[in-house]
């Protein structure tokens, strides 16, 4: 097979399946980027193998009990349970299934839907639209039920919170967010002003597909005479330097044109531009958009030091070091064959992204993205955004929504988590031993950038994907161009929210 064919397919298997999906997939909130680490690091720090949420991947397992929710019986009389989803081929959009097939998550989905039918005598249904946001605006505005959930893109959710459009998720009857079935760190970010209009929970499969990590070639690896990367992650040492080091290694003129990064070369790195900067700063334990202590969004990166430093530095690894694979372009959308055959070092991939490599024979191992400095206590992971659940103001019967949205979460995280983790991502996907223990490392470190996020068109896909793709490192007049309209953004969301 000819290098470009497989650099196509490199680059289709890893980057469009998970990543074609442009900032209207992606929302994200962050924590003070001085203070996050902290805080992050504090949580985790005597975490061990925990999860998201601080249960251990043990107990996550083996003891299901501790996902139980505090619901009363009750009976709803056949009530429906209407859902719609919109359709996204980089994302799991199975909400409920009406038959078995075989297929593990739809299985689970399956049992846990029909369970909550009986238990509180309703009836699950899902339509899948090629848009969720614009039949929610048309029918809360004509005052149409139609729908008990929605689940939008998460920077249209915000929208639709600010607008009035939606009920804050907190304020559902029935819906405890402190349980354990709901992603406690993740949606500790989502909130403004104390306001939390939608969370993500076991329910919702969207924030796990959407969670970036590093694919690398095992074979690759060891030709290199490189040493044991799991080792290496888990002493705390896989650091950028070490990153950059590996790529290095890795990248040579095979194709003998004398240009080192081009079509036909072997590479250290195969990702879209928009990930680069964005995967590695939250490794780097900082972020784009902080939060004040009244948990108000704030743009702070003109006087943010160390965000600076760290961009330089993914600026030096990927580019400095000619590792990055430089492809300007059109990408193939040929899904047929997903492979990675010795044409690069490392490849950035989402979780939806790796599952669909099942078939592929190549070895290759998946890692959390590096550390800035050894010193930096833990492993941080970008999530890329979601579809979150949204309750619409039309809704005539909050008690049933929230009781059943509360049922979906709790039964969630005993049926569908451990068929999506524990079976298909540890053991169908996962090569080795070491690559499941990857995972509960790599969950435990998940973080929401609202900058790379909720405020994507403007920070994201604005100035940082220009930046990126032109080998642009003025950063400074980047972000003095882009301080006016961001707080602008912000302001307004905040404003609405808070009238």
């Amino acid at each position: 097979m000819k290098m470009k064919r497989l650099v196509f397919l490199i680059l289709t298997m890893l980057l469009v399946v998970s990543t074609i999906a442009s900032c209207g997939e992606n929302t994200a909130v962050n924590n003070d980027t001085s203070t996050k680490e902290t805080n992050a690091d504090a949580s985790n720090s005597d975490s061990g193998d925990k999860t998201d949420d601080g249960l251990s991947a043990q107990e996550t397992t083996n003891n299901l009990d501790i996902y139980n929710d505090n619901l009363q019986e009750q009976d709803f009389g056949g009530a429906q349970f209407r859902i719609a989803a919109r359709d996204e081929p980089w994302l799991y959009v199975i909400y409920d299934s009406q038959e078995e097939n075989g297929d593990l998550i739809n299985d689970a989905v399956y049992k846990r839907n029909r369970k909550i039918e009986e238990r509180f005598n309703i009836v699950i249904t899902q339509d899948t639209l090629e848009d969720v946001s614009g039949p929610l605006k048309k029918n809360v505005k004509s005052g149409i039920d139609a729908y008990e959930l929605y689940l939008p893109v998460d920077r249209e959710a915000l929208n639709f919170g600010a607008d009035g459009t939606v009920y804050k998720i907190s304020d559902l009857p029935n819906v405890d967010l402190t349980k354990p079935y709901w992603s406690q760190s993740l949606n500790e970010c989502l909130t403004i002003g104390g306001d939390l209009y939608f969370a993500y929970g076991a329910f919702n499969l969207s924030v796990y597909d959407y969670t970036h990590v590093l694919l690398f070639n095992k074979q690759m690896m060891a030709d290199l005479g490189l040493e044991n990367l799991y080792n290496t992650v888990r002493s705390g040492e896989w650091t950028f330097d070490k990153y950059a080091e590996m790529a290095r290694a890795a990248t040579k003129d095979f194709n003998g044109n004398g240009v080192i990064g081009d079509d036909g070369d072997i590479f250290g790195l195969v990702s879209m531009d928009k990930h680069v900067l964005p995967c590695f700063w939250i490794g780097a334990g900082v972020q784009a958009i902080s939060k004040s202590e009244d948990d108000i969004p704030q743009f702070n990166l003109r006087t943010d030091e160390k965000f600076a430093s760290v961009i330089d530095k993914i600026f030096d690894i990927t580019y400095g070091n000619n590792s990055r694979y430089c492809y300007t372009g059109e990408l193939t959308e040929d899904k047929t064959i997903y492979l990675i055959d010795g044409y690069t070092l490392f490849a950035d991939a989402s979780f939806k992204g790796i599952s669909d490599l099942r078939s592929i024979e190549t070895d290759f191992g998946i890692i959390p993205y590096p550390k800035y400095t050894a010193d930096q206590t833990n492993y941080y992971t970008r999530v890329e955004g979601g579809n979150p659940a949204v309750v619409p103001v039309t809704s005539l019967d909050t008690q049933m929504i929230g009781t059943i949205l509360e049922a979906l979460n709790s039964e969630g995280a005993k049926t569908v988590i451990p068929a999506y983790y524990d079976v298909t991502l540890k053991t169908k996907h996962a090569r080795d031993e070491e690559s499941s223990q990857m995972l509960d490392l790599i969950f435990d470190g998940r973080i929401y950038d609202l900058g790379d996020t909720y405020w994507c068109s403007v920070l994201r896909d604005g100035i940082f994907l220009n930046m990126y793709s032109k080998n642009d490192r003025a950063l400074a007049s980047q972000l003095e161009k882009v301080e006016p309209k961001i707080n602008s953004e912000i302001d307004k969301v905040v404003k609405a929210l808070n009238k």
